[in-house]
């Protein structure tokens, strides 16, 4: 048995790999994370590549911070998981974004023991945030760094080596862009989406999840 985790990239449609696509043509059956009160993303953006009549199942995902829970649907994603690939033998596991950046079914592979996994890399969203602002992320021995926005850095010194700093889930934009005064900082919500707005660390307001702070 085999299950291929393919990333969809970041929301537009014609950013997916021509190896993404043949995969989300050929395989017999597709997954699908879906979390309560969240709409399906990775197969919005897979849909228009995805034959009519291709059997998509939808597997549970929970993001908060309750382990229990988040283990309870862990275990019964692989269960769906296990019990479709006896029958189909291979699939594909849609991942928002990249594969292997901030995914939630590497949680799944303790319990998938036996099946065969291989990684489809996808395009991840600070690729995509750069590309909207024409800016390279590093150039000759420059470097960039990729880091949770949940909350600010410890050692924003630390990071002065980096020509880009690229905060992912970005609760806190405002708060960590103030803590680099001389660098430009940019906001993304919701990149490649419908609604996608970009955005200066002063312009924002609540917090959406799928929110990118880029500072160079």
């Amino acid at each position: 048995m085999r299950l291929y985790l393919i990333g969809v990239g970041p929301g537009d449609p014609e950013l997916l790999t021509l190896k993404a696509v043949r995969l989300l043509r050929e395989l017999p059956v597709l997954f699908y994370p879906l979390e309560e009160g969240r709409e399906p993303l990775a197969l919005n953006i897979a849909r228009p590549h995805i034959p009519q009549g291709k059997p998509l199942l939808p597997v549970p995902l929970f993001t908060g911070g309750d382990r229990e829970r988040a283990e309870v649907a862990r275990r019964e994603a692989a269960r769906r998981i296990r019990e479709a690939l006896v029958w189909y033998r291979e699939g594909g596991y849609l991942v928002l974004g990249d594969s292997l950046l901030y995914a939630s079914p590497f949680h799944l592979l303790p319990l998938l023991e036996g099946i065969r996994v291989e990684v489809v890399p996808g395009i991840s969203a600070h690729q995509l945030a750069a590309a909207r602002l024409s800016r390279p992320l590093a150039m000759g021995e420059e470097g960039f760094a990729v880091l949770s926005g949940l909350k600010p850095p410890e050692d924003p010194e630390g990071l002065a080596r980096f020509r880009t700093l690229l905060f992912y889930k970005a609760k806190r934009a405002k708060e960590i862009a103030a803590l680099f005064p001389n660098r430009e900082a940019h906001v993304f919500r919701r990149l490649a989406m419908p609604g996608e707005r970009q955005l200066s660390p002063e312009e924002v307001e609540g917090w959406d999840y799928w929110t990118l702070l880029l500072v160079r």
